[in-house]
């Protein structure tokens, strides 16, 4: 619906949005340029200029369609700056879009990302309703024309509808076709900004402020609540540079590369194994990361007498009840939730056999495709047909905003991992131990945390088929990648450990997510590290363990492939890598080679195949 050029009005504005903006969602790409986006900037001057805005002279217009993909509920938000300058904390006034377009609502309302961050979705909540009920004290007693019942429905299966239910303190619903005249509208935004500065005026901005910091000291203290995008834009190195500093401050010891191939890794596939010795931060890294980017993290401790999903998925009991797993609760908090990123730990992964518990998930995390929102999705995690009354555990997924973390201690391990399982992960190994750097400046100003974004947390594409706007620059990286597979599958079809095109697609989008955050792929000395160095010592070597003929065929090959790029085929010519590494102390990359850590590991596991007669990637 095109808008009158010649009386643009804030009612013709909003009906052309109610009009257009599904099908901008369902079929453009996200951008500036479109239609859209030019609508939602006359609507914020048109807000701006008006004369009932501009008794205010602290009331700041803003809006948001999205951040790297059209939002589901677009708004356009009124922010009092002496309250808020951002819509996920504190009181403003908003116009919020019903998803299916069918209607805008003008509401009163409240903030919900920094409550439920501090206290939890459930605890969150119920504040917000008792704030609701006396900021509705505040409005004028012959005021009708605002329902404050908490019955706004937004037409989203989102987790934004029962959100909103708790943090409206009063709404109007404008239907589709019957918006009213910008007399109308306005004289509402006028009830609801009086409204707002009574409020301003009275001992509740300083009474909330109060509840919330009190109820959160050590978190504030720390410094560790992350702040929104300044403007709604997300910018990934700055993003990755208020995480590193956030988590230095804890005390933990990582090294910059190590936290940018995790980040690189849990964004391309949503499933990530940390192994390594004991005590070196595996399960807290995936905490602390989900903590400082705006996220939540839950931890299932793995048992060894899990023999089957019961306890992961999900069972029936014989009174024909569905008792859901630990994990399936995590997914449906997660879809419920689509807006807060989380990671669940599945700790001491090896305890019991992966391929015996973790089967059906490892099956649906490989049959993810796009969402209508821009995002990616499984197929529902239970497939056995359940009770009408528990049939939404059935609907159960893992959506985008899930990712799954395993952690496994090598060196005490009960259980190897299988093909099945190393081909559907990034293995990231964490066994670099510094213990000289105890005096980490654990209390340094680690600066404010930035809250990322849902949608920086997805892959660009999950194959290379679906990828779409590469530049030069990025299809040189993503063709130099594959061409580097093609040779290291010329070595391994000794041993029948060729990779396939889930693989070939993995590395690549590994390597692509990691162009974005390449400042941090250094070590602690600022030497650079190659993020195709870090993709084939996750993918192809954790492949190789054994003590064959063809296994040691494969070895030598990668070994004098990956330091000169050409296959070793005798002995003799890997002795002189070998002597090197040796007389450099077995570090954890040698010097000089083409890649230097894919290198050092193979100069180990060779090491270990020539003393023992039998090697695996594993310490």
């Amino acid at each position: 619906m095109a808008v009158s050029e010649s009386q643009p009005t804030l009612a013709s504005y909003l009906e052309s949005i109610l009009s257009d903006y599904a099908d901008a969602r369902k079929h453009a790409p996200f951008g500036k340029e479109h239609a859209i986006w030019r609508r939602f900037e006359e609507l914020q001057r048109i807000i701006e200029h008006h004369p009932v805005i501009q008794q205010y002279h602290n009331v700041k217009v803003g809006w948001s369609v999205g951040q790297g993909n059209w939002a589901r509920v677009p708004w356009v938000a009124l922010l009092d700056r002496r309250e808020t300058t951002t819509t996920q904390h504190g009181v403003y006034v908003v116009f919020l879009f019903r998803e299916d377009m069918s209607g805008v609502y003008l509401t009163f309302n409240q903030g919900v990302t920094d409550l439920r961050n501090r206290h939890g979705t459930r605890e969150g909540r119920a504040i917000l309703r008792r704030r609701a009920e006396q900021l509705q004290r505040l409005l004028p007693n012959n005021s009708t024309t605002f329902r404050t019942d908490g019955h706004i429905d937004l037409r989203t299966e989102s987790n934004l509808g029962k959100q909103y239910e708790a943090s409206t303190v009063a709404y109007r619903l404008y239907e589709k076709g019957h918006v009213p005249s910008d007399e109308v509208l306005f004289g509402d935004l006028e009830v609801l900004l009086e409204t707002y500065e009574r409020y301003m005026n009275s001992e509740l901005p300083r009474a909330f402020k109060e509840v919330t910091t009190t109820d959160s000291t050590v978190q504030d203290s720390a410094g560790t609540t992350p702040s929104a995008a300044p403007d709604g834009q997300f910018d990934p190195v700055a993003g990755m540079t208020a995480l590193w500093n956030a988590i230095r401050a804890t005390g933990f010891v990582f090294q910059p590369w190590q936290l940018a191939q995790y980040v690189a890794a849990i964004r391309t596939k949503p499933f990530v194994i940390l192994a390594g010795i004991t005590g070196t931060g595996k399960s807290r890294l995936p905490r602390l990361v989900a903590e400082f980017t705006g996220g939540q993290s839950e931890l299932i401790p793995v048992r060894p007498d899990w023999t089957d999903s019961a306890e992961v998925l999900g069972y029936t009991d014989l009174q024909g009840t569905f008792r859901p797993g630990a994990l399936l609760e995590v997914a449906h908090t997660a879809m419920d939730e689509d807006d807060v990123y989380r990671v669940c730990v599945i700790d001491e992964m090896n305890l019991a056999r992966v391929e015996h518990y973790f089967a059906e998930v490892l099956s649906r995390i490989e049959d993810r495709s796009p969402t209508d929102d821009g995002g990616y999705a499984s197929s529902p995690l239970i497939q056995a047909a359940l009770a009408e009354k528990d049939a939404e555990w059935g609907k159960v997924c893992l959506p985008d905003n899930l990712a799954l973390v395993g952690t496994v201690n090598m060196d005490e391990s009960a259980h190897g991992f299988s093909r099945k399982v190393l081909d559907r992960a990034f293995t990231l190994e964490l066994s670099e131990v510094a213990l000289d750097r105890w005096e980490e400046p654990a209390t340094a100003d680690a600066g404010q945390p930035i809250a990322w974004p849902v949608s920086a947390w997805r892959p660009r594409a999950i194959r290379l088929s679906e990828l779409t706007g590469l530049t030069p620059a990025e299809r040189q990286l993503v063709q130099g990648a594959v061409d580097t597979l093609v040779e290291l599958n010329h070595i391994l079809a000794a041993a029948q450990l060729q990779v396939g095109y889930r693989t070939r697609d993995e590395v690549a989008l590994f390597v692509l997510h990691a162009e974005e955050i390449r400042p941090f792929f250094q070590t602690a000395d600022e030497s650079p590290v190659d993020p195709l160095d870090l993709a084939l010592q996750m993918k192809i070597l954790p492949r190789i363990a054994g003590g064959s003929g063809s296994i040691q065929r494969v070895l030598l090959g990668l070994l004098g492939w990956s330091v000169s790029g050409v296959a070793y085929r005798r002995e003799e010519e890997a002795r002189q890598a070998l002597e090197q590494w040796e007389e450099a102390g077995r570090p954890d990359r040698l010097a000089g080679a083409r890649y230097p850590g894919m290198a050092a590991r193979t100069c180990l596991m060779w090491d270990r195949l020539l003393t023992e007669g039998f090697t695996s990637y594993w310490l």
